[in-house]
């Protein structure tokens, strides 16, 4: 099956024959990993956010990465792509109150005020406004205490 790997801003880099030890692994509260691994001809940097996707659900990469080489006509490549459910532990809870963007803070608020806060949050760290709050039951002024808490926390 090939796959095909575009960087951040939707730019195809390389599609790949990925070799038959990749993986996709979802776990409950530990997210989503897929492993690839295949050779190419030449070697091509990737960099953070670029991403492919597999079976409708998209991959990012998290970190840089640099193929290995195997030889003069090949290189190596060996990959961890992460779902959406692992980005947002990148996110810190930010009070941008007055343009301070604190992330050690107390709120005292209702559920869809902390929902929110949270969503604002995970908007601002992919540069987006996609993010929405949905459905929030109704309750109680709760106090939350975000002393650098991330996002999926």
């Amino acid at each position: 099956m090939e796959l095909k790997i575009y960087s951040g801003d939707g730019v195809l880099k390389l599609s790949v024959e990925p070799r038959d030890n990749g993986t996709q692994v979802e776990e409950i509260q530990a997210g989503n990993v897929l492993t690839l691994s295949f050779t190419m001809p030449e070697r091509i940097f990737l960099e953070v956010n670029d991403y492919v996707d597999f079976m409708e659900r998209r991959y990012w990469l998290t970190e840089k990465y640099r193929p290995v080489q195997k030889s003069t006509v090949e290189w190596e490549y060996s990959l961890k792509f992460y779902g959406l459910e692992n980005l947002i532990s990148r996110f810190l809870v930010l009070n941008d109150t007055d343009g301070a963007n604190e992330p050690v803070f107390a709120l005292t608020a209702s559920p869809r005020e902390h929902v929110a806060l949270i969503v604002k949050s995970i908007n601002a760290g992919f540069g987006t406004n996609d993010w929405k709050v949905g459905t929030v039951e109704a309750g109680d002024n709760i106090v939350v205490d975000y002393h650098g808490k991330y996002c999926n926390e």
